[in-house]
C-alpha cells in the first residue's frame, strides 16, 4: 500500500497504568509542561505501513544514539488542546486541522504523513481514559502534543523507513500569565523564504532559543520577529502569531510562507470578525509601526497560539525606543475575542464555526 495514501481506521490496544498519578496534581499551581498525564498513544510506520495503534504508560523509549531524529533533527509536532465543559466533558477544539498541519510539516521533511484517521482515532481514544487530567474550564485546559520522528538507525543523509508517532498530554494553567515585554530581533531571524517556517518541525524552535535567552537576559519575555530578507516587517511574536490593531484595524502579518498558519490564528480573524471588527492581513513594518504608535494609533498588540491562547503585549522594545502600550483595561478588540474563544472552547457559548467536537 502507498504510504500516503493508507486511510483506513486500525485497531487500538489499551494497556492502562496499574495506578494513577492524578492525586498527586493541583490543578491549581501546576506549571506547563511539568507533569504528564498517566498515557500516551504510540503507532510506529515501517515497510510502507502504519502499525495498529497502542495506548500504553507514559513513560521513556528505547532509542539507539545513531537514528537521524537525533543526528539531524527529523522531526515534525503539533499542539492542541482538550477542555472541559461545565457538565464535565472532554471537548476537543478544530483537531482535524492539527492532523492536517502535522500531515502538511511531515511533508516538507519528506515524512510519511500520519493518516488522518489513526491520528484522530488515536486522540481521541487518548483524551477518554486520560479525561480526568483535564483541569476544570475555570483553571485551564489539558495540553496535548503529538510528535512524528525518525528512528531509523542511520546517519546517511536521507529520507528514513522508520518513523515513531506519539500523542501525550500535560495539565496547565496559564502560559502566560501576565502581560509580556517583547524585544524586536534584528540578529536573528525565524524563517526565511522557501524554508520551513509554515510548519512546526523540530528545529524552527530550537534555532529561536538564543535569541530568546538574550531578550529574557535583557528583560524582556519574548521576541518579535522580523522578515529576513529586509529585517524590517513584523512576522511573529516569541512562538505566537502577532496581531496589532492601528487605528480602528486589527492588522496580522499575511500567510507569506515564512509564517505558521496558527490554528488559533485562525479561530481569532474568523471571531474578530464576528464580533465586528475590521481584519486585515498585510505586511506592517516596523517605520511604520513607529508612525502609529506616535500618532497614538498603535491601541493592542497580542499574540494567538494554542497554548497562550490569546496574550496580550505590554512594551515593545526596538533599538533605542519602548512602545509602551495602552493599558489592559482599555483594549476592546484582544480581550473581546480571548473571551469569546474561550467561550467557544469550553462549550459556554454556541459553536457556529464548528470547531468543537465533544469525545
Amino acid at each position: 500500500m502507498d504510504r500516503n495514501n493508507q486511510t483506513e481506521t486500525l485497531p487500538i490496544r489499551i494497556d492502562r497504568v496499574a495506578s494513577s498519578r492524578l492525586q498527586d496534581v493541583d490543578f491549581a499551581t501546576v506549571v506547563f509542561g511539568s507533569v504528564f498525564s498517566d498515557h500516551m498513544f504510540t503507532a510506529e510506520f515501517e515497510d510502507g505501513r502504519w502499525s495498529d495503534g497502542l495506548i500504553r504508560p507514559y513513560g521513556p523509549i528505547p532509542l539507539a544514539p545513531n537514528i537521524s531524529a537525533l543526528q539531524y533533527g527529523v522531526s515534525v509536532f503539533e499542539g492542541m488542546k482538550a477542555h472541559r465543559s461545565s457538565d464535565g466533558r472532554p471537548l476537543l477544539f478544530r483537531a482535524r486541522e492539527n492532523a492536517r498541519r502535522l500531515q502538511r510539516s511531515a511533508a516538507r521533511l519528506a515524512m510519511p504523513p500520519v493518516p488522518e484517521s489513526l491520528f484522530l482515532d488515536g486522540l481521541r481514544e487518548l483524551v477518554r481514559l486520560d479525561q480526568a487530567w483535564i483541569p476544570p474550564a475555570e483553571m485551564g485546559a489539558l495540553y496535548i502534543r503529538p510528535i512524528l520522528f525518525s528512528v531509523d538507525p542511520s546517519i546517511r543523509v536521507k529520507p528514513a523507513e522508520r518513523y515513531q508517532f506519539i500523542i501525550f498530554s500535560t495539565p496547565f494553567g496559564a502560559y502566560f500569565s501576565a502581560p509580556i515585554d517583547v524585544l524586536v530581533s534584528e540578529r536573528y531571524v525565524r524563517a526565511f523564504p522557501g524554508g520551513t517556517g509554515d510548519t512546526k518541525p523540530a528545529g524552527n524552535y530550537a534555532a529561536a532559543l538564543l535569541a530568546d535567552q538574550e531578550a529574557r537576559e535583557a528583560g524582556f519575555n519574548s521576541v518579535m520577529w522580523l522578515d529576513a530578507q529586509e529585517r524590517c516587517f513584523v512576522e511573529e511574536c516569541g512562538v505566537m502569531n502577532v496581531f496589532l490593531v492601528l487605528g480602528e484595524d486589527v492588522v496580522t502579518p499575511p500567510l507569506s510562507g515564512t509564517i505558521l498558519p496558527g490554528i488559533t490564528r485562525d479561530s481569532v480573524i474568523t471571531l474578530l470578525r464576528d464580533l465586528g471588527h475590521r481584519v486585515k492581513e498585510d505586511r506592517i513594518s516596523m517605520d511604520d509601526l513607529l508612525k502609529s504608535y506616535e500618532l497614538g494609533e498603535l491601541r493592542e498588540c497580542f499574540g494567538t497560539g494554542t497554548a497562550a491562547t490569546v496574550s496580550q503585549v505590554r512594551r515593545i522594545r526596538y533599538r533605542d525606543r519602548t512602545l509602551e502600550l495602552p493599558p489592559i483595561e482599555r483594549r476592546k478588540a484582544g480581550t473581546a475575542v480571548r473571551e469569546k474563544l474561550l467561550a467557544v472552547m469550553t462549550g459556554r457559548e454556541p459553536d457556529t464555526h464548528g470547531w468543537v467536537e465533544s469525545v
